[in-house]
């Protein structure tokens, strides 16, 4: 995920941030058309440019919240786990289940898949944000209960589901300013 862009490709796009304002209004109109671009990509680009730009964070944050994925981009999970981590303290909920939203589902993923993203759940904890290691093993233990797998599979894979330890889990359930925003269809 160290890839780097061309910081110049993006600084034409950022106007001048304001202070004063709710969400967007903080922005000129090509500076949100640019992270509006980055949020429906892999979001590495995204976490390129707010390492640079730290200021717009929160609004980036703030967006999320209302994000409806056109491209169906699947999000680059070191990417969104960085975001995870500049965006401590900006954690609503609506963000964090869009953010969610936009990695990788296991639920079509078959036995030798989900082996192989456990391997690397495991072999890269330190570098995921618990909330992400938290989705993956919540997922990877639903997929498992509505298989059909050997009881011998199961096992093994529930012995790696141990070895990951969410010291943080998010509470979905959290009664923030979004608790009653859910958009049904993404579900």
């Amino acid at each position: 995920m160290d890839t780097e862009y061309d910081l110049e490709n993006y600084e034409r796009f950022l106007g001048e941030f304001r202070t004063d304002g709710v969400h967007w209004e903080k922005l000129e109109k090509r500076t949100a058309t640019l992270f509006q671009v980055l949020i429906d990509g892999d979001l590495k680009e995204l976490v390129f440019v707010l390492k640079h730009y730290p200021e717009y964070v929160e609004i980036v944050c703030d967006h999320f919240r209302y994000l409806y994925n056109y491209s169906e981009q699947v999000a680059d999970i070191y990417a969104a786990s960085k975001l995870l981590y500049m965006s401590e303290g900006y954690h609503q909920k609506q963000f964090v289940r869009n953010l969610l939203r936009k990695l990788q589902s296991v639920e079509e993923y078959d036995l030798s898949e989900l082996k192989k993203l456990l391997d690397e759940l495991l072999e890269s904890k330190d570098s995921i944000h618990p909330i992400i290691l938290g989705y993956y093993k919540q997922n990877i233990e639903k997929n498992i209960s509505e298989s059909s797998y050997h009881v011998l599979q199961v096992k093994v894979l529930e012995k790696k589901l141990a070895s990951i330890d969410v010291k943080d889990n998010f509470d979905f359930s959290a009664s923030d300013r979004d608790a009653n925003l859910d958009i049904p269809y993404m579900d």
